[in-house]
């Protein structure tokens, strides 16, 4: 399938974009992964762009990051992801109650 429009790439550390935008910042740096020469031609053939993501916006910390109870819920909740609930506890409770 052909690739309409660039894939976007959030990331939370500005300077990781100006290397990703700017080549010219590559002198600066000492240790470049060869990653980051194939990332530079996806960007210049708009395969893909870079984007600034705050922080605490960024939902993939939920996976590799030891949060907050708050941030964890909140996190949660924007993959959508349930609550477990205790099946067993609530058919107890339905046989003991009569419903």
């Amino acid at each position: 399938m052909p690739q309409e429009k660039p894939t976007e790439i959030y990331v939370d550390n500005s300077s990781a974009i100006a290397l990703a935008k700017n080549p010219i910042f590559h002198d600066r740096s000492k240790h470049i992964d060869t990653r980051f020469y194939y990332l530079w031609d996806c960007i210049a053939n708009k395969d893909v762009e870079v984007k600034y993501a705050k922080t605490q916006d960024q939902v993939v910390d939920i996976f590799t990051k030891s949060l907050k109870y708050g941030v964890f819920i909140k996190m949660r909740d924007v993959l959508g992801v349930m609550k477990k609930l205790n099946l067993r506890g609530d058919v107890e409770s339905k046989l003991i109650s009569g419903n």
